[in-house]
């Protein structure tokens, strides 16, 4: 029997829809609906913080119950939260406290921990980036570093970073590379050419990254 893999998207108030719906587009992974599974075959959950201006997506759990349950995800798949784009540091009180423990909690025990954009900002808050190397939003690098802890090893040129089991994107369409990436981790490349093929992707590496030196950083 194929292995499921069950993924916990971490939504919350302002979060980046391109930074989780585009790049589960650009895998077996469906988030139009809150459980689904295809071949190979895995299971997505959103989790969110419940808030006034949270778009309708029908997360299948909180935090909180999540938590409560103390339910295991394989993947927690983590999009830039409110503020995390264009204000890093203000934006990093306004991400949920839930967020943050509760991937403290998975991330353990989690086989992968993903993030696009400046969802590294909550990975970094509940310390999974310690002692990692990463990478982020280019445009934003600089107020990322300086928000979060000084315990992480920033990579300025990568359109995607991999440390052990922690997958960081650069900023929006870079998740759906660190996506195929990942497929082809799990399937092999064959899957992952057919699924570029279909939805236009061209193959990029990690160290394709024009927007490093776009943005000054190298």
């Amino acid at each position: 029997m194929p292995q499921t893999l069950t993924i916990a998207v971490c939504i919350s108030d302002e979060v980046t829809l391109s930074d989780f719906i585009t790049p589960s587009k650009s895998s077996p992974v469906s988030t139009t609906r809150t459980t689904r599974f295809s071949a190979p075959p895995w299971g997505t959950s959103l989790v969110s913080f419940q808030g006034r201006n949270a778009p309708t997506l029908n997360p299948t759990l909180t935090y909180g119950e999540a938590i409560a349950t103390g339910r295991q995800f394989d993947v927690l798949w983590v999009p830039a939260g409110p503020g995390g784009d264009y204000r890093p540091g203000p934006g990093v009180a306004l991400i949920p406290k839930e967020e943050i423990a509760f991937i403290a909690q998975q991330a353990p025990k989690a086989k992968y921990v993903m993030s696009v954009c400046a969802g590294t900002v909550q990975l970094a808050l509940a310390g999974v980036l310690a002692g990692k190397r990463a990478t982020t939003n280019k445009a934003f690098y600089r107020a990322i570093v300086a928000a979060t802890p000084n315990n992480i090893e920033w990579v300025p040129k990568a359109r995607w970073v991999v440390d052990g089991n922690v997958w960081t994107a650069s900023g929006v369409t870079a998740g759906s590379d660190m996506a195929l990436a990942f497929v082809e981790h799990l399937v092999g490349a064959k899957v992952a050419r057919h699924i570029r093929g279909v939805v236009e992707i061209p193959q990029v590496t990690e160290n394709d990254d024009p927007f490093a030196a776009f943005h000054g950083l190298v």
